[in-house]
């Protein structure tokens, strides 16, 4: 998962979420942290769950308008197979 916004609200994916009742996330600088669900939507395997914590850097997304051929892009996530 990534962290979506510096409160805490972290996307992940259904599929991990799945069955469990209790989160722990472990953040790059090594904190381990609880979580809460907040949400799912299992058609398009995406949940967001949230931490509560000080220092988080949200995920900067770029601007696809601005992209030139052979700049370097990431496709996350493929929810209906295509």
């Amino acid at each position: 998962g990534f962290v979506l916004s510096a409160d805490g609200f972290i996307m992940t994916n259904a599929h991990v979420v799945a069955g469990a009742d209790e989160f722990d996330v472990t953040l790059a600088d090594g904190r381990t942290l609880s979580a809460e669900l907040i949400g799912v939507d299992r058609e398009t395997d995406v949940a967001a769950i949230r931490v509560q914590a000080d220092g988080l850097k949200a995920a900067r997304f770029g601007d696809s308008s601005a992209l030139e051929p052979g700049e370097l892009v990431v496709a996350v996530g493929t929810p209906f197979g295509l």
